[in-house]
């Protein structure tokens, strides 16, 4: 039996996880300091084996290599479970900005990494958010450009969702609750609007705004999206990995889809659409007075699209 082998494999496997676990946001890099914190273990792996290599005990060698997967996965999987963050609670961080008449247009740009987003019509400000947030408060940037009568939003979020093991119940578990975004936009002015999501669900409530280009991207969510009448030429782009997307069009609007993705699935519902080199578009596209342009990326679970009457609430 190579112990030297056995234990320089259970290094490689031990660090390979939780690098994999750091780079896809679920642990926090700050575990190396606990992990080399343990270095004694070190002393302690090589001296059993030094002590039992060449006797009738040298089974008693295999201690080495599981003293290694204790000292590194232990700090990721065990000790973070009594840091008593399980149950915390939420705070929310409130932000709203006044509507300058000098404004003639806005783009909003929205990152959330983990969480439930709502967007939407009805505020008599520029701008009112209620972000959620555990230990990290969000990122709000405002910037007004004079020149051109313009606002530029940024919304960012910090925290990454990271994962624990706990000992009673034997699973991992989210170390933060699920957060809730709400955000509330103008009518007033056009709107860029770009929006990023991780891990949640979009609700985005554009029909009663003046969204004139929508940027969304997602990954292990599940997105609607209602589309205003508000603006004659619409122009919407939508990446996602593994996501179901739903897309609701007011019932005057022409759609063109250019599908650059992988699309498992769709579902258009009272819609007459031609097939084109690169997607779909409905017919005489071209002449509608109202007209959304969607770009598909990436890869989609499935896209379902349905029109709604302009008085009709989504």
């Amino acid at each position: 039996m190579n112990i030297g082998r056995i234990r320089n494999g259970a290094i490689l496997i031990s660090a390979g996880v939780i690098l994999l676990l750091n780079t896809m946001d679920h642990l926090s890099w700050s575990v190396w300091f606990r992990i080399f914190s343990l270095w004694p273990v070190i002393l302690v792996a090589i001296g059993i084996e030094l002590l039992f290599k060449k006797t009738r005990l040298s089974f008693l060698t295999l201690i080495s290599p599981l003293l290694f997967f204790a000292a590194i996965l232990g700090p990721a999987f065990v000790f973070d479970s009594y840091l008593g963050v399980m149950g915390a609670t939420s705070q929310t961080y409130h932000f709203s900005e006044d509507l300058d008449s000098t404004l003639t247009e806005a783009s909003v740009s929205v990152r959330l990494n983990a969480g439930d987003l709502v967007i939407s019509s009805g505020t008599g400000k520029l701008i009112s958010t209620d972000l959620d947030y555990f230990e990290r408060q969000p990122v709000v940037t405002y910037k007004a450009s004079e020149p051109d009568s313009s606002a530029e939003f940024k919304l960012r979020d910090r925290e990454r969702r990271r994962l624990e093991w706990n000992l009673h119940k034997g699973r991992f578990h989210g170390l933060w609750g699920r957060k809730n975004w709400e955000i509330r936009l103008t009518e007033r002015i056009p709107i860029d609007l770009t929006v990023y999501v991780k891990t949640g669900d979009a609700d985005l409530d554009l029909s009663g705004l003046q969204v004139r280009i929508l940027d969304l991207e997602t990954r292990t969510s599940n997105a609607r999206v209602k589309i205003s009448n508000l603006v004659d030429e619409v122009s919407a782009r939508i990446e996602s990995r593994t996501s179901k997307v739903s897309v609701s069009l007011p019932e005057d609007m022409a759609l063109r889809i250019e599908n650059h993705s992988n699309l498992s699935s769709t579902s258009f519902s009272w819609f007459t659409l031609e097939e084109t080199d690169d997607g779909y578009e409905t017919p005489n596209f071209d002449q509608a007075p109202r007209r959304l342009t969607l770009y598909l990326e990436g890869s989609l679970t499935k896209l379902k699209i349905n029109r709604y009457e302009s008085s009709e609430g989504i």
